[in-house]
């Protein structure tokens, strides 16, 4: 990506440098196979069929797992119109697990014992009260143009075009305020706008139009708790606890609020629920545990519990304070001590002086299905798409469309531009890197604000082979994307290795860019759908505090023969540089296919490459 001149004798130039399964508890035994006889074969079929709490067939994707209890191997399959199917199972006994984002994992056991029938099986999945529902739970109440406002406002939200959702969920709430969900989706926009004031406000009269609204109440307290009003934290999640007592969000930061209080009896309470519930919730919650029993004097069992975090989390960043606090404990006569350490993904984020940007990947809290276990080839996979994806990007073009917009401080927008393009990207292989170069061809290439973005579309690139091992990258688990079952991966740039990857160049020199991101990863085809990146840390020599970016991947078939290729379709971008606010969007449509005879070259626009070219450690100056 690369940005032009901001004001008066300033350029600069950003560019592309391309280079446990669920938590333990009793697991039930299905031992009965029910279905029509078949021919006899070494194998037999499963079908699942998934029903929601009300005994609906289950509208989202679930992800459903077999697994051999003598083998160990493993059988995947999304679900398709709330049916699961497997075809020649060996028989055995088996664990089946489902999972679904923003529902409870179920598990069970079940027995293949005769081939000569069919197994089927009903799940019934009931939500996660701690998920966040992106929904308009009261849509038929609404008058129909605040419903239809707050649907494409709702889209936008999804898309992580913020900008364009506070415009239309503000146009929603002027023509009906007295709806929970839109001021539920406010208030959820502004948290990810860094606006914990506003949340506030729309969360609180959310929870008062609805007292129903539970998820309004879990993301107030996790808001209070970050701003360090403990005590109106642990006021908001123990309503969500009393109607709901499954909440994990709920229960880790009541515990969390009340060890703040030094109110240790509830925190023992809420995180030893977290403990026994196990998973990687569990894990963490001993970080709380350890700290409740040694206010309460339990010097002997906080030491275990803590060495028992310590092992299972030994590169937690709060590490060190852990292993001094246990010091500390092993020298007390009292069992009481003054170091109290908060839970780090809890942990009050600085949002002074950066309202209008969204939050960074380390600050959201997305839906995860508990303790899934992620496929131990989901990396390798992921790659070999992300090689094809960079393939299938330099065998097409498109017209692509941009919209500026500039912010305020307060994280408004003031102004807006449009553009739009004929658009090719030219991509080349040479001695283990990669070179990128975006052609633009129109009457007017001075994009807005004399700013020019590109590289934004190929962000996937860090899954490539020839990038991957740049990062430190560790699957979080099962969530979703578009109601489609998704793995989500979290990266960020390793500190042993160099940033290749990106660079900002400017007349006061070049400064490698260190990312940290998150992907969402279909399930069914590991193709990555959904990817977002931060800044490691901004750039002081540039003032760049923020970069933001989202960017949207789907499959796009083409009108001649039966190809089909996964491009990018949508990026959006925010910054933050010096006094400067923007927010960027660009989509893509109208895509057109090259000749795939390789002796066929693409044919570039006439205007050549935007200003930013990249190769390996350089980049050209703008023209």
């Amino acid at each position: 990506m690369c940005i032009g001149a901001f004001g008066p004798g300033l350029l600069l130039l950003i560019a592309m440098i391309v280079v446990t399964s669920f938590s333990q508890a009793q697991i039930p035994e299905v031992v009965h196979s029910v279905g029509i006889p078949t021919q006899t074969r070494a194998g037999t079929s499963v079908q699942l069929t998934i029903l929601d709490e009300n005994e609906k067939p289950f509208k989202e994707q679930a992800l459903v797992r077999l697994t051999n209890q003598e083998t160990g191997r493993v059988f995947l399959q999304v679900s398709r119109n709330s049916v699961a199917k497997f075809a020649d199972v060996p028989l055995a006994m088996y664990q089946l697990e489902v999972g679904a984002a923003g529902y409870l994992g179920q598990q069970s056991r079940i027995s293949l014992t005769d081939s000569t029938f069919d197994f089927n099986t009903t799940v019934s999945l009931v939500r996660d009260p701690a998920a966040v529902e992106l929904r308009l739970s009261d849509a038929d109440q609404l008058p129909p143009k605040a419903r239809k406002e707050a649907e494409k406002g709702l889209q936008a939200l999804e898309l992580s075009n913020f900008v364009e959702a506070r415009k239309y969920l503000e146009a929603a709430s002027q023509r009906y305020p007295s709806s929970s969900s839109i001021n539920f989706l406010r208030g959820y926009l502004a948290v990810q706008q860094k606006d914990p004031d506003h949340a506030v406000t729309y969360l609180t009269t959310a929870a008062k139009l609805d007292p129903k609204n539970l998820q309004a109440q879990n993301l107030l307290g996790q808001v209070y708790y970050r701003r360090g009003d403990y005590a109106h934290a642990a006021e908001a999640e123990e309503v969500v606890v009393a109607h709901s007592g499954e909440s994990v969000v709920a229960r880790r930061v009541l515990a969390n609020s009340c060890l703040q209080l030094r109110q240790f009896e509830k925190a023992r309470e809420n995180s030893q629920w977290l403990v026994d519930r196990g998973g990687t919730e569990g894990l963490s919650a001993r970080l709380t545990l350890g700290q409740a029993l040694a206010g309460l004097g339990k010097n002997e069992e906080a030491i275990q519990v803590l060495t028992a975090y310590l092992n299972d989390s030994h590169a937690s960043s709060v590490a060190p304070k852990v292993q001094q606090l246990i010091s500390q404990l092993k020298a007390a006569d009292n069992g009481r001590t003054n170091l109290e350490i908060g839970d780090p993904d809890l942990n009050a984020d600085d949002t002074a002086g950066n309202a209008g940007m969204p939050a960074d990947v380390d600050q959201q809290q997305p839906s995860l299905v508990a303790g899934v276990q992620c496929p131990a080839n989901l990396l390798d996979e992921t790659a070999d798409r992300t090689k094809e994806l960079v393939d299938s990007v330099a065998r097409f073009s498109a017209i692509e469309h941009l919209v500026h917009e500039n912010i305020s401080p307060q994280g408004t927008p003031t102004t807006r531009e449009t553009r739009q393009y004929d658009y090719v990207a030219s991509i080349t292989e040479s001695r283990g890197t990669l070179g990128i170069q975006e052609f633009r061809e129109s009457g007017d290439l001075n994009m807005p604000a004399k700013i020019t973005t590109t590289g934004l579309p190929v962000l996937a690139i860090a899954f490539h082979p020839l990038f991957r091992n740049d990062f430190e990258m560790k699957c979080e688990g099962l969530g979703a994307w578009n109601e489609q079952a998704a793995w989500l991966v979290h990266f960020r740039q390793s500190d042993q290795k160099p940033s290749r990857l990106r660079s900002y160049v400017a007349p006061n020199g070049t400064f490698p860019v260190r990312l940290k991101g998150r992907a969402w990863i279909l399930a069914d085809n590991f193709q990555i759908v959904h990817m977002e990146t931060d800044l490691l840390q901004g750039i002081p020599e540039l003032r760049l505090m923020t970069e933001h970016t989202s960017v949207n991947y789907g499959p796009v078939q083409f009108r001649k023969g039966t190809t089909e290729l996964w491009l990018p379709k949508s990026a959006e971008l925010y910054v933050h540089l010096g006094k400067k606010r923007f927010h960027r969007s660009e989509s893509f449509d109208h895509f057109m296919l090259f000749a795939t005879d390789t002796t066929e070259k693409a044919k570039l626009p006439a205007s050549g490459p935007s200003p930013a070219q990249t190769g390996d450690q350089s980049a050209t100056k703008p023209q």
